[in-house]
């Protein structure tokens, strides 16, 4: 019976008193308390509370909570924790609620160190079951501080509901945490056995003041082999990302593509500091690679400031090296063009290294419109040792286009360019500059040349320690015209300069020479800059010196834009008062006065239009004082005086006296009034014109009257010289309306001339007749015009609005001589459109020429320039107007030509079309109905001639001719053949010659039957001296050809020659020098297969050595030469 006592004892204390103890300490605060106090001495953690409340198989929580680690710590005001344990009979741990307050949770770095005891697990080893679930329903940490190693402390609101099942997997039902900022939140499942199996959704939200809203949504699934990931951003930025990662254990490779769309950066940027800029994107970005490379692709639309970019092409990393492959970078707006970015950035974990290359064939500046073709920009080195190179060549706003080379060194200390060298035709500026900035900045620059004929040269060495600025040399010098700058902007110190011209005519109109000089004083760091002007001098040839009466100076603020220039009066031998300006701007308000008394009209001309094609005569006196406002350029006060009675307007011998030419204004009661009066009695001219304004805005109303007499047009005859007007008159009665922006005007224009001559095309219009109409509503002139060129009467219709500058008028005609000259007559017959819109005028419609002839001066009686002749400041002025044409011209059955050894008739037609500022197209066939080509005095019949035009330039259509010969009766005894002619193709710019006959005979005996109707070797010497002749000397165009290529390839010589009297030995030679005594030249048979070649070399001023090398043998000569 004792081990029956035994065991029920021993299952009285298994089932009954143990859980009795247990309930005791865990059932009760005091036992709960007494199991903790004990426990936290066996955690690897320091634990410390100030309270426990409650019980552990219930509900309990601390106060004043401390857990600290070496990597973690935990503080909070109070943990509250309900779960409940009867769960644990189900095989669970269910927690209903942990609830913290103003915790704090803190992560730390650690030096963590592994034991040599603990064995490495494989990872495909893990497999990880719990004894029990663990449910915690929800886990509240509010008001909790987050201490992330040591950035700064943020505040945060945590909730959690997880669970974890006895097989591994973790349920995240929610995460959440909640920044003052931001808002994040994930949920999903996991599992903890390898191979970690997991599927997760997340969602991050920005929604903080200082930055646009954000919101990025992330699904995460796969395992530890591969993992997926697909985002999606929305709100401020719109796009999706989906990324692959593989093995990331192993042989870890990832990729990635990314789609976006109307994405505008610009609120970003506001938010990052950088207001000044726009920026919008969309495309695509791709990528992938490992752990040891990288590759992205792109291809993307970018706005940058309301300009678009396209960016495409691959970066690479690898071996710790940037890769760039054939980057483009593409723009459709100011700036137009590709450029190619290629090369690498190599040692990047080092120094690194820079290898790239920038290329473009094409880049046009629209704004300027400046054109860079062929460029490069070449970068090698370190960034303390970094090599540029860049070239390109520029076009476009310049009118004759210029190359662009440089390199350079940059450091971190300074930015050395080697060489800079621009050249523009025969103009050429190199360039050597230093700028350093180790301690103070300097800058040294070295710069010589050539431009336009003269030398430039320039010396420029300056420093400057903030806040002065020292230049110890600023000096430049192009031929007759210099500059120099010395000093220094600090205290008690005055930069000294000098601009100087001996020959005005070669930087402007204006002849003669100018000085000017004088110093500024001033600190860079301070606003206030006087600029004295001690002397100015003007010396003109045909005049007295204009000079500065006494020194004067600006006085500038650059902070509140505001200077005075003091009284500043210029004199002329003669004058009674020097002419005065004043000028004076504080805040927006610009007071101006100026002043003068009998200033020669010659004078102002010779200064202000010295071109005119007409001469200026007598005295002006004026007077002109007021204020405007610089923001909104409007006059509060204007007083204006300018008179200029009894001058003269004279061409020649013939003079048109203004007895009266008047012009004032006033302000009063804050309206304008403008008042301008000239009378001619001789020729009945009288001129009246009035203006007001109803205020002294810009946006005000106007009123005026224009009221004009002519009985004669000797003044318009005077003012145009390129016309011959006869007899007329001339009347106008205008009435000026609605505002300043848009002025109205109305009333009647009328003129008659019994003659106009257009004497450069010896064009005569008579029994002229225009008038225009218009009524103060539309204030656009209804335009008639009537009268004869030739014997053939024109009309001229439409409507004009001379203000808004547009318009539409038709011109018909028939058969208008239009043009008559000595060499070229055309008559025409236009129906023609013309539209005027500002600056365009676009021609449409047809023009008949019924009959022509043209019969130019030949190439060999004209005459040209020779070789070394240059012609200065020959500079194509640029056309006020861009025109747009699409014209069709079709010739009759009378148009002639005689030129360049052709003569005959043409036909056919053209539809002739031009954008602006592109050449002029034309599509269609100019014809030879019938015709001859001479050619050395002999006649070929052009059998076919036609000129094709495929929408290409009028000045180079293709070509398509056919000339014969008629050797029957020349031949001699020789049988000649059936056939002998030529044919040219191609194009007039790249024309192909070829030669035919039947049957086929070598080009050189089909030539010899052109031009001498019998074969080679039949003809005399003197036929063969007369055929050589003719191809050394036989006209201008052989001169143009060879000038033409001396141009194109720098050559000394370039010539036709040949040394027999054999025609079949021409030859074209070239000849070069190499040095100034040594000259070699080269020959090529232009006929028969041959070459030649001279070596010439000077070995004092009288004795020549000569070397001759031919194919049919070789020869030497010394050659002396002897003056007298």
């Amino acid at each position: 019976m004792s081990i029956y006592r035994w065991l029920a004892s021993i299952i009285l204390g298994v089932f009954i008193i143990l859980p009795t103890i247990v309930l005791a300490l865990l059932g009760t605060e005091v036992g709960s308390r007494w199991v903790i106090e004990k426990s936290i001495h066996y955690v690897p953690v320091d634990i410390s509370y100030e309270q426990f409340q409650g019980k552990l198989l219930s509900n309990f929580s601390f106060k004043r909570l401390n857990v600290e680690s070496e990597s973690f710590a935990y503080k909070t005001k109070e943990l509250k924790v309900h779960w409940q344990p009867l769960t644990l009979l189900s095989g669970s741990i269910t927690v209903e609620n942990i609830a913290g307050q103003q915790s704090e949770i803190r992560l730390r770095r650690s030096d963590a160190s592994s034991s040599d005891d603990v064995r490495p697990v494989s990872v495909e080893d893990i497999q990880i079951e719990l004894p029990l679930a663990i449910d915690i329903k929800k886990l509240t940490l509010s008001d909790s501080l987050f201490f992330l190693f040591d950035a700064p402390a943020q505040m945060l609101d945590v909730t959690l509901s997880i669970k974890a099942h006895t097989n591994g997997v973790v349920s995240l039902r929610n995460f959440s945490a909640t920044h003052q900022y931001m808002t994040a939140s994930i949920s999903g499942q996991s599992s903890l056995s390898y191979p970690f199996k997991s599927s997760l959704t997340s969602q991050i939200r920005l929604h903080s003041p200082d930055y646009p809203k954000l919101t990025v949504d992330s699904k995460f699934k796969g395992n530890i082999e591969k993992i997926v990931a697909n985002n999606h951003f929305t709100e401020s930025i719109s796009g999706s990302v989906e990324a692959t990662v593989l093995e990331p254990l192993e042989d870890l490779t990832w990729s990635f593509s990314s789609q976006w769309s109307d994405n505008d950066l610009t609120p970003w940027l506001n938010a990052l500091g950088a207001g000044n800029i726009s920026l919008a994107f969309n495309g695509a970005i791709a990528g992938e690679g490992d752990v040891k490379r990288a590759l992205v692709s792109s291809d993307l639309s970018v706005v940058v400031n309301q300009q678009p970019v396209k960016v495409a092409g691959e970066v690479s990393y690898q071996a710790d090296a940037i890769k760039l492959h054939a980057l483009k970078v593409s723009s459709d707006s100011d700036i137009n063009g590709d450029l190619f970015v290629n090369g690498d950035i190599s040692q990047l974990t080092s120094e690194p290294s820079f290898q790239l290359t920038t290329q473009w064939s094409e880049l046009f500046y629209k704004p300027n419109n400046l054109l860079a073709k062929n460029g490069e920009v070449e970068i090698k080195g370190s960034l303390n040792n970094l090599s540029i190179r860049l070239s390109s060549h520029l076009s476009g706003v310049l009118q004759t286009p210029l190359n662009l080379n440089a390199k350079a060194t940059l450091s971190q200390s300074q930015l050395h360019v080697t060489e800079l060298e621009v050249s523009q035709d025969r103009n050429t500026l190199l360039a050597e500059t230093t700028i350093k900035w180790a301690d103070d900045i300097s800058l040294a620059a070295n710069i010589s040349g050539l431009y336009k004929g003269n030398e430039v040269t320039s010396d420029i060495s300056m420093r400057y320690a903030d806040p002065y600025l020292f230049i110890n040399k600023m000096e430049g010098r192009w031929g007759e015209q210099s500059f120099t700058v010395n000093g220094a902007l600090s205290p008690g110190q005055a930069l000294y300069w000098e601009v100087r011209s001996n020959r005005l005519d070669d930087i402007s109109t204006l002849r003669g020479a100018a000085l000017a000089s004088g110093t500024i004083e001033g600190q860079l760091n301070q606003p206030n800059f006087t600029m004295h002007l001690d002397t100015f001098e003007l010396n003109h040839p045909d005049y007295s010196k204009v000079f500065l009466t006494e020194p004067t100076q600006v006085s500038l603020n650059y902070e509140n834009m505001s200077f005075s220039l003091m009284p500043t009066c210029l004199g002329y031998k003669g004058l009674k008062s020097p002419l005065c300006v004043e000028l004076e701007k504080t805040k927006n308000l610009l007071s101006f006065d100026a002043n003068a008394q009998s200033v020669p009209l010659n004078v102002i001309q010779a200064l202000i239009a010295p071109s005119a094609p007409y001469n200026l005569a007598g005295k002006l006196t004026l007077n002109v004082d007021g204020k405007v406002d610089t923001n909104t350029a409007e006059l509060s006060q204007l007083n204006a005086s300018i008179n200029a009675d009894n001058s003269t307007v004279g061409v020649a011998e013939e003079t048109v006296t203004l007895d009266t030419l008047s012009l004032n204004a006033e302000t009063k009661e804050q309206r304008l009034a403008v008042y301008l009066k000239a009378a001619a009695k001789q020729q009945g001219l009288n001129l009246d014109g009035t203006l007001r304004t109803d205020n002294l805005s810009l946006n005000s109303s106007l009123s005026g009257t224009v009221v004009l007499r002519s009985e004669t047009l000797e003044l318009a005859n005077l003012l145009t010289p390129q016309l011959d007007i006869g007899d007329g008159q001339a009347s106008a009665n205008l009435r000026i309306s609605g505002t300043i922006p848009s002025p109205l005007a109305s009333g009647d224009i009328q003129l008659n001339a019994n003659q106009v001559v257009v004497l450069k095309s010896g064009t005569m219009i008579s029994d002229l007749t225009a008038a225009l109409n218009a009524n103060a509503n539309s204030g656009e002139f209804e335009v008639n015009a009537a009268g004869l060129i030739g014997g053939g009467n024109f009309n001229i219709d439409g409507k004009l609005n001379l203000f808004k500058r547009r318009g539409e008028l038709e011109i018909i005609g028939d058969e208008l001589l239009i043009v008559d000259t000595s060499d070229i007559l055309i008559e025409a017959s236009p129906k023609i459109q013309i539209s005027i819109d500002k600056n365009l005028v676009s021609l449409s419609g047809n023009l008949n020429i019924p009959k022509a002839r043209i019969t130019p001066v030949e190439l060999n009686q004209a005459e040209t320039e020779s070789a070394d002749v240059r012609l200065k400041n020959e500079e194509k002025k640029a056309s006020t107007f861009k025109t747009q044409t699409d014209l069709r011209v079709s010739l009759g059955e009378d148009v002639r030509v005689k030129a360049l050894g052709f003569s005959g008739q043409l036909e056919g037609g053209l539809r002739i079309t031009q954008q602006p500022n592109s050449p002029a197209k034309g599509a269609g066939t100019i014809g030879v109905t019938t015709g001859q080509y001479e050619i050395y005095g002999q006649k070929l019949t052009v059998e076919r001639g036609d000129l094709l035009f495929n929408d290409v330039p009028l000045s180079n259509p293709s070509l398509n001719l056919r000339v014969t010969r008629d050797i029957s009766s020349t031949a001699g005894e020789q049988r000649p053949p059936d056939e002998i002619g030529a044919r040219v193709t191609g194009s007039i710019e790249q024309p192909e010659l070829g030669l035919f006959s039947t049957p086929p005979l070598p080009d050189s005996t089909i030539l010899s039957y052109l031009l001498f109707g019998k074969p080679p070797g039949s003809q005399s010497d003197v036929d063969n001296l007369e055929l050589q002749a003719a191809l050394l000397v036989g006209g201008r165009s052989t001169k143009f050809l060879t000038e033409g290529l001396k141009e194109t390839f720098d050559l000394d010589e370039v010539s036709i020659d040949s040394q027999t009297s054999d025609v079949n030995d021409t030859s074209l030679y070239i000849g070069k020098h190499l040095s100034p005594d040594l000259y070699i030249k080269y020959g090529i048979g232009l006929i028969e297969p041959t070459s030649t070649f001279i070596l010439r070399y000077s070995l004092s001023d009288q004795l020549i050595f000569e070397s001759i090398s031919t194919s049919e043998g070789q020869g030497g000569d010394l050659i002396y030469t002897i003056e007298n």
